[in-house]
């Protein structure tokens, strides 16, 4: 993956971490900042190591990108992150969730529809394409299993994917998880030109 599409991707990453921010905070009528602070290229392996390792069990959500370009967005968190996530989500003090539970799930759902959606919409404007994101499918199991069953057609091409670092904060707290871009290998040719 050219340095210049993650020079790009960085610049998307940001502008889409406002503008899910901005939509956050006007459904929780409360401040809800997310920073991307960290763009990189990465395997199956980093994707995992970076929620804890492919043995983790993780939650999260998954959106699939159509239109001029095809791909996959997924947010994952460790099962501890998530769990804060959705208590920002539901306006509680982070760490006031113990165990995942249908709230959490919808939280999640909704958070990645956000955070995902933004995403695309933002690629969209800066690259000029046309983009559509699929629904929200709330994810959870171990790390390597989801991201090798969302990813397989893409990462057996031996492609990297892109990982985005996200730290979600309110005034109560903040959080940590991963968004994890893959576009399919021809959509990918199509982005490089367009950074160049």
């Amino acid at each position: 993956m050219h340095d210049e599409l993650i020079q790009a991707l960085t610049a998307v990453a940001r502008d889409g971490a406002f503008r899910a921010g901005r939509a956050l905070t006007g459904l929780m009528g409360q401040e809800i900042q997310i920073h991307v602070p960290n763009v990189r290229k990465g395997n199956k392996a980093d994707a995992c190591d970076a929620v804890g390792g492919e043995e983790s069990i993780v939650l999260g959500a998954y959106l699939s990108i159509s239109g001029d370009v095809i791909g996959h967005v997924m947010l994952l968190f460790p099962v501890k992150r998530a769990l804060e996530c959705a208590d920002l989500m539901c306006g509680r003090r982070v760490g006031a969730s113990s165990e995942r539970d249908e709230l959490t799930e919808s939280a999640i759902g909704e958070l990645g529809n956000i955070v995902g959606s933004a995403f695309i919409n933002a690629l969209a404007d800066h690259a000029n394409l046309i983009l559509h994101a699929s629904p929200p499918t709330v994810i959870n199991g171990v790390a390597i299993t989801l991201v090798e069953t969302v990813y397989a057609d893409i990462l057996s091409q031996g492609d990297d994917v892109v990982m985005m670092d996200a730290i979600f904060e309110d005034r109560s707290g903040r959080t940590a998880g991963l968004i994890i871009v893959a576009p399919d290998p021809l959509s990918l040719v199509r982005l490089r030109k367009v950074a160049a």
